[in-house]
């Protein structure tokens, strides 16, 4: 797990040492590793399901050294072997996200009580896309080409993911406006096959493109939005995992867990720090 910012990492350094001395260590050695074992436990969220991690070593980066700015905090996380044997231990080279605050948790992702044909699975995020575009703000325009299921094709793709009697849906898709400009309106929404209780997670973004890629005034904050996976969060909550694409600085790229109902963001984890 990796977390950016400097303030998280003083506050983690101090609770794990007791000093304030993060700033001088990271002045004359670019990387500098805490023994954690005495510290607090965490969640770990991935699409295999909710699994408590007990944090074993942080790792501090310098500024600069991971491709971002700031400091950014390594988190060496173990799971027990039990967790190991339910199943919602994530593998290696899965991406994750962790909820660092509150009592952890353990709920492997559960089956899917609704399915769909691969045909209606195409459908539904084509027409979510579609009423995504008359709601956004802007002359009215058509589709380029009809989305394809795809969570890792950048443009005219979607995902559907069934949870419950209702579908979460992502979608990145490209239209074209009376003016002959390329726009990506792109979000994410829980629904039922009517779209009659659709319910917007990520709200749609109408975003200018040229080159296939966000331009504009919007270009720095918009982001394409691409769903991963949908687990059970605390408290009976249903959390979707998904990824937050940033075309002008990859390095604000993150993966997310979104609560279905409120749309809060209640963990999130860089996608793109290359730390040595």
């Amino acid at each position: 797990m990796f977390v950016a910012g400097d303030r998280y990492a003083r506050d983690l350094y101090q609770e794990l040492t007791g000093t304030g001395g993060l700033f001088d260590s990271l002045a004359r050695h670019a990387l500098v590793a805490v023994d954690a074992s005495t510290a607090r436990s965490a969640t770990v969220l991935s699409t295999y399901g909710a699994a408590p991690g007990r944090l074993t070593l942080a790792r501090f980066h310098a500024r600069g050294t991971c491709g971002y700015s700031g400091i950014v905090t390594e988190l060496v996380l173990a799971f027990p072997p039990s967790e190991r044997r339910r199943g919602s231990t994530p593998p290696s080279h899965v991406t994750v996200v962790a909820l660092l605050d509150g009592s952890p948790f353990a709920d492997s992702a559960r089956a899917p009580r609704a399915t769909l044909t691969r045909a209606g699975t195409r459908d539904l995020v084509n027409r979510v896309a579609q009423h995504a575009e008359s709601l956004s703000r802007g002359p009215r325009a058509r589709l380029v080409r009809q989305l394809t299921v795809d969570a890792d094709q950048a443009a005219d793709a979607g995902e559907v993911i069934p949870f419950g009697s209702r579908y979460a849906v992502g979608f990145r898709a490209r239209y074209e406006t009376p003016d002959g400009d390329t726009i990506l309106v792109t979000g994410v929404a829980a629904t039922d096959l009517r779209l009659q209780t659709l319910h917007w997670v990520v709200r749609p973004q109408r975003l200018p493109l040229r080159g296939n890629m966000i331009t504009g005034q919007r270009a720095a904050s918009g982001r394409r939005y691409a769903l991963r996976g949908v687990l059970p969060g605390p408290d009976g909550s249903t959390l979707l995992l998904l990824n937050e694409i940033a075309d002008v600085s990859a390095r604000d790229s993150r993966a997310t867990a979104v609560d279905v109902d409120t749309r809060r963001v209640v963990a999130a984890q860089p996608l793109a720090l290359r730390c040595p």
